[in-house]
């Protein structure tokens, strides 16, 4: 299931609304491209939004988002997260993978 975001911008702060309700924050674009990642939103499932009361991303702001978004993704296609084993019960004799 993909999780998408809403970016926003109140003052000098960048906001993203995630799909399943929870609300980032970060004053820096790179800090909340990285939190979004770490959420599980992907490049193509944020959209840059205005609203009354808030400020719109510059062109180049939404464009940097972008950028840094999709180079966590391709960081983590090059290094994937290592597989671990859990121990199961020695009764058991087998190795559960997580």
């Amino acid at each position: 299931m993909t999780i998408q975001a809403i970016v926003l911008l109140k003052r000098s702060e960048f906001l993203a609304e995630l799909g399943d309700g929870r609300r980032l924050a970060h004053h820096e674009l790179c800090g909340l491209a990285e939190s979004m990642h770490r959420a599980g939103v992907l490049a193509a499932d944020m959209r840059c939004e205005w609203r009354s009361g808030h400020r719109m991303l510059t062109a180049g702001q939404q464009v940097a988002l972008s950028a840094e978004m999709l180079r966590l993704e391709r960081e983590d296609a090059r290094h994937p997260k290592p597989v671990r084993a859990v121990d199961a019960p020695a009764s058991i004799g087998i190795a559960l993978i997580a």
